[in-house]
């Protein structure tokens, strides 16, 4: 993601262990925490918005969101508003 930003934002990338180990082992509950319990040191470090980058953890935005209290981004939120931007786009008469 940092590409994407250059010289716009500060970016604070951030990899959160277990997570995605935890999912793949059917853990959805331990997947969120680990999320959350990130989120918030990211938080406590002075972001004031997170991105969760990959699809799996959008399932944890909700939880993000209510221990942080921070505008949480998904790239699944991100994606299907750029669809609907290109859908309507493609569907303007002309």
């Amino acid at each position: 993601m940092p590409p994407e930003f250059a010289g716009r934002v500060a970016l604070r990338t951030a990899l959160v262990d277990g997570a995605l180990d935890a999912l793949n082992h059917g853990d959805a509950g331990l997947h969120d925490q680990l999320v959350v319990e990130h989120a918030r040191r990211l938080s406590s470090a002075g972001c004031t918005v997170l991105a969760l980058a990959q699809f799996s953890m959008a399932r944890a935005a909700p939880a993000v969101r209510a221990a942080t209290g921070l505008p949480v981004l998904t790239t699944v939120d991100s994606a299907v508003a750029r669809l609907k931007r290109c859908l309507s786009v493609a569907r303007r008469p002309e």
